[in-house]
């Protein structure tokens, strides 16, 4: 069996176990972004930040601070549905959604969000424009 580990930060790592099934795959968790009204469906690994997973796929959230929940370049709007399903956001992430122009009820930042089992299928707005909070 080939052993390996993705590294946060470097393109996805596959490895193949001893039944040929990739270990990505099985970690993997399927996220909508829309970005200017266009779907985007993703692949998003177990662990990762939802900021994470928008870079990777290259998605069009500049993540200033790099996940840090300092500048809110990472704001996303969820869906109602996916918004029901995420664990109430920290007093931290509250404060900078407080400084967001545009900001909605169901607006969280992507750097908070992790990726888990639950958010199979979660939708993300990804606002026009974004303003630096810092």
């Amino acid at each position: 069996a080939v052993v390996s580990r993705r590294v946060r930060g470097l393109p996805h790592l596959v490895a193949q176990t001893s039944r040929g099934i990739s270990t990505t795959q099985c970690r993997a968790v399927n996220i909508v972004f829309i970005e200017k009204g266009v779907e985007r469906n993703v692949k998003a690994i177990r662990g990762d930040t939802l900021m994470e997973t928008a870079k990777d796929s290259q998605i069009g959230l500049p993540a200033v601070c790099g996940g840090m929940c300092e500048c809110s370049t990472c704001h996303v709007i969820a869906d109602q549905a996916t918004w029901d399903l995420l664990p109430e956001a920290e007093e931290e992430e509250l404060d900078v959604l407080d400084t967001i122009k545009g900001v909605q009820d169901t607006s969280r930042l992507a750097c908070q969000i992790d990726v888990t089992r639950a958010i199979e299928g979660a939708r993300f707005t990804v606002p026009d424009s974004f303003s630096d909070a810092r």
